[in-house]
């Protein structure tokens, strides 16, 4: 009988240790999966690359105007000094802004 027991308590134990694996194995896309549904894809997963490549555009576009801009090559190297400074200015606060509506979103999420 104490037998019985012992064994009893071994195989819940295992039971319930590949139970818990395959709960952390279960995710929100795995259960949508299972319904036959899927996610949207958000607005921001297109809207990143789009203003990124519309940026690399506009820098690209600055450098060869400065380039063909006439002016002395001093004045050039000063106008470009600054304006790789400025442009790195921007690209902080962007990146700083990001992160905190990142952030924001995040957290509504986690308290919803």
């Amino acid at each position: 009988m104490n037998l019985l027991k012992t064994a009893l308590a071994m195989g819940s134990a295992l039971g319930i240790r590949e139970l818990s694996r395959a709960i952390e194995s279960v995710n929100v896309d795995s259960v949508l999966g299972v319904a036959g549904l899927e996610r949207k894809p958000s607005a921001l997963s297109h809207l990143l690359p789009m203003a990124g490549l519309i940026t690399v555009s506009a820098a690209v576009g600055a450098g060869v105007a400065l380039l063909l801009a006439p002016s002395s090559g001093s004045q050039l190297r000063t106008r470009l000094s600054d304006g790789l400074g400025e442009a790195k200015h921007r690209l902080s606060d962007t990146i700083d802004r990001a992160g905190q509506t990142a952030t924001t979103r995040a957290s509504r999420h986690v308290v919803s």
